[in-house]
């Protein structure tokens, strides 16, 4: 599923300017965001921006598909999904921005949906981010007593990014202008579903902490670990770490490809994990030119 593919890379100042560069010599970072963690990392300085994209998963999974007003079935298959992304920057680095999603097979009205966050996200290094996120299955068309979003199931997420001492930096960069930045965060859900108890619980806390690469300003790589101070909050499908990595464009117009698996991911140690590498998505994105 597209959950969790982050569209750019981290970007740190760059050595000139260039057509991907401001005036100020600092990448312009591509403009849509479809994942939770992605805005911790990089941002976006246009007022508006789009994004179409195809996203598909490596193997077959069970999936539960709705076909009618209250009514769904199960089947296997791969999960590929067309996904329309927008993203409105009104002011600074205020945002808010909606993904709607739809099945390439199976498709109907009540097998779309939406994933949506807003907040405040200053992409360079050494600033702070407060963003709340809802990567639930958000319904345009609903059945029964069913709500269109959970508000409450979202996650509000504040971070810290930052990039690393010169004298780190030095020798874990490979080229000139390429980029090493960090971050740390804080995630707090106000109500979750627990499997143990088959009900709703509240206050769920997960901290963040991880780290991205960017090869020649396009090439990326970026990992990120999660802890939760109470273990029994974490569900078998919330990783211990997630990852992707790929090629991102930056203008109107450009495409973006990237491989990224976040989902049921265990440390050495802590159980079998779910994650292996077939368990991840692909994606294509392709940046609008308007």
């Amino acid at each position: 599923m597209f959950i969790c593919s982050t569209v750019t890379p981290v970007a740190q100042a760059a050595s000139s300017a260039s057509e991907t560069s401001d005036a100020n010599g600092e990448p312009v970072q591509a403009a849509v965001f479809t994942n939770r963690w992605g805005r911790l990392f990089s941002g976006n300085k246009d007022k508006f921006s789009s994004a179409l994209s195809f996203s598909s998963g490596l193997k077959e999974q069970r999936l539960t598909i709705p076909n009618g007003s209250e009514s769904a079935r199960q089947k296997k298959k791969v999960n590929q999904l067309l996904n329309l992304s927008l993203q409105y920057s009104p002011y600074s680095y205020w945002f808010g921005n909606v993904t709607l999603r739809a099945p390439v097979s199976d498709f109907s009205r009540y097998s779309t949906n939406f994933r949506y966050s807003f907040g405040y996200d200053d992409w360079h290094p050494n600033t702070f981010s407060l963003v709340y996120s809802n990567y639930g299955d958000n319904y345009l068309f609903t059945s029964g007593t069913t709500r269109h979003t959970y508000f409450e199931q979202g996650a509000f997420t504040f971070a810290y990014k930052f990039s690393l001492p010169e004298s780190w930096q030095k020798h874990l960069l490979i080229n000139k202008g390429d980029a090493l930045t960090c971050q740390i965060g804080y995630s707090w859900v106000p109500r979750y579903y627990s499997l143990a108890d088959n009900d709703l619980r509240a206050n769920k806390q997960v901290g963040l902490g991880g780290c991205g690469y960017t090869f020649k300003q396009h090439f990326f790589i970026r990992a990120t670990a999660f802890w939760y101070p109470k273990s029994e909050q974490q569900q078998p499908w919330n990783g211990d770490y997630s990852y992707s990595f790929g090629y991102a464009g930056y203008t109107p117009g450009s495409l973006s490809v990237q491989y990224s698996n976040y989902s049921g991911t265990r440390f050495p140690g802590r159980g079998s994990s779910n994650a292996k590498f077939r368990e991840g998505t692909i994606s294509l994105i392709w940046f609008l030119p308007f």
